[in-house]
């Protein structure tokens, strides 16, 4: 558990603990637009078939591009954070504690 002091002195990072929680809210986000787009792609088809197919495919292939920008860029952030904390690591055993 956590102290107060690592919290303050930035000893340890709040935001391992809740990148996950962001890449799942993101996700949920990208498929409320992607559903929105889908709707609207079906009512774009009742004025013009190839426009409407065209928003629908268009609206697939960008939530699924979406999807896994999402999750490259959460798991640059975590890697960025792995990174920091191999480093500490590495200097706390060179500093012989």
């Amino acid at each position: 558990m956590p102290n107060i002091q690592e919290f303050l002195t930035f000893d340890r990072y709040l935001t391992p603990s809740i990148i996950r929680a962001f890449y799942l809210l993101q996700v949920a986000l990208i498929l409320l637009i992607g559903l929105i787009n889908v709707l609207a792609a079906f009512v774009a088809m009742a004025y013009s078939l190839p426009t409407g197919i065209a928003w629908l495919f268009c609206s697939l292939i960008g939530t699924a591009v979406g999807i896994v920008a999402a999750r490259v860029v959460t798991e640059v952030v975590m890697i960025l954070f792995q990174n920091n904390e191999h480093l500490a690591a590495i200097r706390a055993r060179a500093e012989g504690r």
